[in-house]
């Protein structure tokens, strides 16, 4: 008798409708949704692919949530640049962005640290922190795996993204090469399943193009990593007319063609709403024009925000986009100054946290986000 009742009961879960199982799965907690996935074949694919209608109802489900957490890298290292440290920590901060406020930190060791080299991105619920070795890391679980070497060593841009097509988070790495006495790059691939499981235990050389110099960091957005390629003279060094684009699931890139730079602005890119934005902002003034990537493969952008704050007497730049409460946010940081500035893009209003005043980042220091993460 128990055994029918188990089986019927099994049979009433499997039969649920993929609609209904994924609004209650997407109302969960991380820690809640890993332990999950042991329960049917069904709910791991959903829980771990992820399956597109998941994401978005599990985005829309953080809208209204009281709390909205996001990763912030404070301090490279402990000690200064010149020091000679063997054993460092990376010290990241969650900040609330309801309530405004430091919710936990964590201290994470790191060997034979250079801050110049070294890189944290994020992409849905898990870390790639990449220097001489790559490592991806799952702050909900303490999950962590470290990457086989690449056959080329050193990087001059990484990426961290998503494929929904072949279900894969994918680590892509540019490296220089030389070769017939011409200086260009290579590009590396590796796949890795949700859970941490390697797709195989090599790196794939996919690409190979003309040198170029590389922003840090990139930026990923529906499948698409996205870095701008600089200006290789020193004086204009971080100014960018081309944005150099890899589409996961082709695993081929593009160069994107941006809106004329106007020499007093420096470009930065940065994810809002889920699309590609570039932000021009204006050198010693709070002014910022924001275009918004319309037709990737035609290169169109559509002008969508000017900020212009005369109280802010030095330059702001975009850092990344939040969710605080029911509204997305562009989170602003002032070069000279202290404290991070929230723009609410609906509104048009800027506002500075007071609980965040004196949050501070030096100019090597660059945020990370887990849009999919909670604690």
């Amino acid at each position: 008798m128990e055994e029918q009742f188990v089986e019927k009961k099994s049979m009433r879960l499997n039969e649920l409708p993929t609609d209904l199982l994924v609004d209650v799965l997407s109302r969960l907690p991380e820690k809640s949704l890993c332990r999950f996935t042991c329960v049917s074949k069904e709910w791991q694919s959903l829980i771990s692919s992820p399956h597109p209608g998941f994401v978005k109802a599990l985005r829309r489900q953080r809208l209204h949530r009281k709390s909205y957490l996001y990763i912030w890298n404070i301090s490279l290292f402990d000690g200064n640049v010149e020091s000679d440290v063997e054993d460092c920590s990376l010290r990241i901060s969650i900040v609330d962005t309801v309530n405004e406020r430091i919710q936990e930190n964590y201290c994470l060791p790191i060997n034979n640290m250079n801050p110049f080299i070294y890189t944290v991105i994020s992409c849905h619920d898990l870390l790639c922190l990449a220097q001489t070795k790559i490592s991806i890391c799952n702050l909900s679980t303490q999950e962590k795996a470290i990457l086989p070497d690449p056959d080329h060593l050193g990087h001059v841009g990484i990426g961290f993204g998503y494929s929904s097509v072949s279900k894969e988070f994918k680590i892509v790495r540019w490296f220089m090469q030389k070769k017939d006495g011409r200086m260009s790059m290579g590009c590396e691939i590796f796949s890795l399943t949700n859970r941490l499981r390697f797709k195989s235990d090599s790196w794939k050389l996919t690409e190979t193009r003309p040198f170029e110099f590389l922003s840090k960091p990139s930026v990923f957005v529906n499948g698409v990593i996205f870095w701008q390629i600089l200006n290789p003279t020193f004086k204009n060094f971080f100014e960018s007319n081309s944005i150099l684009a890899f589409d996961l699931d082709e695993e081929e890139p593009q160069i994107i063609s941006c809106p004329k730079l106007s020499p007093d602005t420096v470009a930065h890119l940065v994810e809002l709403k889920e699309c590609l934005y570039l932000a021009h902002c204006s050198k010693g003034k709070a002014i910022v024009k924001i275009w918004r990537l319309e037709d990737q493969k035609n290169s169109l952008w559509v002008s969508e925000y000017y900020i212009n704050f005369s109280s802010i007497c030095n330059t702001i730049v975009p850092l990344t986009s939040v969710l605080a409460g029911h509204v997305e946010e562009l989170v602003f940081i002032s070069v000279k100054g202290k404290g991070l500035l929230y723009y609410n893009v609906e509104s048009g209003k800027m506002r500075k946290p007071e609980n965040l005043e004196n949050f501070t980042l030096r100019w090597y220091e660059f945020p990370c986000v887990l849009r999919n993460m909670e604690f």
